[in-house]
């Protein structure tokens, strides 16, 4: 006798036979159903207030997610009035179920999907996902091998750390840790009161609080933007750590200026391009070939394809839009660009681009 899951599963690929996986997976979101033929999908099993402006959301996938590791992000995409959107976040938690994780999103002013998730997004909604990409994570950074642990953070760039401080815990802290955290007041200090409850039950984890206003001097709180006062007060022997950093463009400048080339290691995540303002004389007008869409248009010089493009209408294959995932990646059948993190020119034809972080310095020809 057949099942019931297995007569549910005959006829949905009877429809997708006749109606295509696209319409069913279409008529199973609406039905808030998890599983799909080939999309990656996460139903929001509870949604938390961290601060004023940040939630954090605890997601279940479906059986196409492979997985993920402390430190590591993920490709969220929603739409919104008819448009597609994707934004990369990072996991808030250590991997202890395959299928279940938290992610952690601060709502920034003008933000199309943050605002959209922290306003909008309830508990039971799906949401289509990728999978999981990054390398700050314990086993990639051979972190456990080192002398110890420094975890600088500013903002929401704290919420790698909360997965990478959990799975720490969960070893019993095998090597020295510290994180400084700064931000603006100790009410925008996300996850504040889990990590000092860490801290209170691990003589190996320290949590250092940085903040710009109403700090707690009795409690230990330090004052004002990074400097090397309050690494040498925060911890001590930081020149033997090995540093992990991640925070906005500015703070993470900052960051890499007074630890470079000084620690043990340094691996850093900005999670916001940094991408270079070319002086006005060198922008010029190009113009770039679709190959696959037969259609040709002119965008500057100093702006990434990706955000050219989406200013004509354009919206390509993207997500996290800083280089990290690859997901924008596609060919280049000529032409020259420019990465404009680094400044590395490419002539070379077809060979693979990262359209968010590379800029056309020729007339260029792209798959898409």
């Amino acid at each position: 006798m057949r099942t019931f899951s297995q007569l549910s599963s005959r006829i949905l690929r009877g429809l997708s036979s006749i109606l295509g996986d696209e319409a069913v997976d279409f008529w199973r979101e609406q039905a808030g159903v998890l599983s799909s033929q080939n999309r990656c999908l996460a139903r929001v099993y509870a949604k938390t207030q961290e601060t004023a402006d940040t939630f954090s959301f605890t997601l279940e996938f479906n059986e196409l997610f492979a997985g993920f590791k402390a430190g590591q992000h993920l490709n969220v995409s929603v739409n919104i009035h008819e448009m597609v959107y994707t934004r990369s976040y990072s996991f808030s938690a250590h991997a202890d179920q395959p299928r279940t994780a938290r992610i952690t999103v601060k709502r920034v002013p003008g933000g199309k999907v943050s605002g959209h998730l922290c306003d909008q997004v309830q508990v039971g909604d799906l949401l289509e996902v990728g999978q999981a990409f990054g390398e700050m994570t314990l086993e990639d950074t051979q972190a456990l091998t080192s002398e110890g642990l420094l975890f600088l953070a500013a903002g929401s760039g704290v919420t790698p750390f909360m997965g990478l401080v959990e799975e720490l815990a969960t070893q019993g802290f095998p090597v020295p840790a510290t994180l400084c955290f700064w931000a603006r007041t100790p009410a925008d200090l996300i996850y504040d009161a889990r990590f000092e409850e860490l801290a209170n039950l691990n003589t190996n984890f320290n949590y250092v609080r940085i903040v710009e206003a109403d700090a707690n001097l009795a409690r230990g709180d330090l004052l004002g933007r990074p400097s090397l006062v309050h690494l040498n007060q925060g911890c001590p022997d930081w020149h033997q750590r090995q540093v992990m950093a991640c925070g906005p463009d500015g703070f993470m400048k900052a960051i890499d200026s007074l630890c470079k080339g000084k620690v043990a290691a340094f691996h850093a995540e900005s999670f916001s391009p940094m991408v270079p303002v070319l002086d006005d004389a060198e922008v010029r007008e190009v113009e770039v070939t679709l190959t696959r869409s037969n259609r040709i248009v002119k965008v500057e010089s100093n702006k990434p394809l990706l955000k050219a493009l989406q200013e004509q209408g354009i919206n390509p294959k993207h997500g996290c839009g800083m280089g990290i995932c690859n997901t924008c990646s596609c060919e280049k059948v000529s032409g020259t660009t420019r990465n404009l993190q680094n400044g590395t020119a490419c002539s070379a034809g077809n060979a693979a681009v990262r359209i968010c972080v590379n800029a056309a310095q020729s007339a260029v020809s792209l798959d898409l």
